[in-house]
């Protein structure tokens, strides 16, 4: 029988927050013989931060110092007094407004030396992209990588196996779209199929609202000019042929000129494609729609081998009207 567990009613950032300055308390010297095993992982946790720069954690960690809500940095560890580790933290938010470059010049108004300073952009759900991350100075601290300090933990502490077992609930939840029937799929299934599609489409994806209650989308294949481009996109279970067009007075026949190159180009390659429910007349609009289901499934599990193949097919179609417009 499954327990409760304190996590999936403590689901804020705030919480996570907690658990983060719990955890790197830990690592205090002063607590080696408290909790042997608690200490080792905390330390663990500590040794992590730095590698994840690929930088040496200082060989003694005589002191450890932390906060939270600091000038809005949500965790500050200090380590030995000379080695600040600002944590940016997580779940479901992306960072906004400015505030990773802040709180890293918050911190180096300090007068800490730069080389020593170690930000952490700490993600636990998921996201498309961290190049801004990176650029901003911070490195992502996946929810991976938190698991695999948690997993070596062989202790007994209640809160942080609740903590390991609340995250590996969400690993296995985002990684469910290889063992369940495609017509099962939930939200995080969704994202795990799209980040593994991620390095062979070379796209991004996203939450995209509307007043339907909008969808996970994944959008690539970007191709035209100044005036029109076209591409593709995933809705989750629908599959796209999309067109951008900058003026309005030429969204009517640009529509109607791309459906055309596109539905014939489909028909010579045997790719069924339909119209969309309703034409659009904005700035994105959708011109053709596969028909049907576009996921291959192998006794209704997805077979991502042959699901790529369909959707090379699609750039295949894709490129080949850009030739002929």
């Amino acid at each position: 029988m499954k327990t409760p567990n304190l996590f999936s009613y403590a689901t804020s950032e705030l919480s996570q927050d907690a658990f983060i300055c719990w955890l790197l308390e830990w690592a205090s010297p002063e607590f080696r013989n408290e909790d042997p095993d608690l200490h080792t992982c905390a330390t663990e946790f500590v040794n992590s931060l730095f590698s994840i720069h690929e930088k040496e954690c200082p060989t003694e960690i005589n002191k450890v110092e932390v906060g939270k809500q600091d000038k809005n940095i949500d965790v500050l560890c200090i380590i030995n007094d000379e080695y600040p580790i600002l944590i940016e933290d997580k779940t479901g938010t992306k960072h906004h407004s400015g505030q990773l470059s802040r709180y890293l010049n918050t911190i180096k108004d300090r007068s800490y030396s730069e080389e020593k300073i170690f930000p952490i952009y700490f993600k636990t759900e998921d996201q498309a992209s961290y190049k801004d991350v990176i650029k901003n100075g911070y490195m992502p601290y996946l929810r991976s990588d938190f698991l695999k300090i948690l997993i070596s933990y062989q202790g007994e502490n209640s809160i942080l196996i609740d903590y390991r077992d609340h995250l590996q609930s969400i690993e296995d939840s985002v990684q469910s779209f290889k063992l369940l029937p495609i017509d099962k799929w939930h939200w995080h299934s969704w994202i795990g199929f799209y980040q593994e599609i991620h390095d062979k489409l070379d796209g991004h994806w996203d939450y995209v609202a509307n007043p339907s209650g909008g969808f996970l989308g994944y959008w690539w294949r970007f191709q035209g000019d100044d005036n029109c481009e076209q591409y593709l996109q995933l809705e989750q279970g629908k599959f796209c042929f999309k067109i951008w067009v900058k003026h309005k007075n030429e969204r009517s026949r640009l529509r109607s000129k791309w459906h055309n190159l596109i539905k014939d180009k489909s028909n010579e390659l045997g790719f069924s494609l339909t119209k969309p429910e309703r034409f659009g007349s904005g700035e994105y609009m959708t011109v053709c729609v596969f028909d049907g289901e576009y996921r291959v499934a192998n006794e209704g599990i997805l077979d991502l081998e042959q699901t790529i193949q369909r959707i090379r097919l699609a750039e295949e179609i894709l490129y080949s009207v850009k030739e002929r417009a």
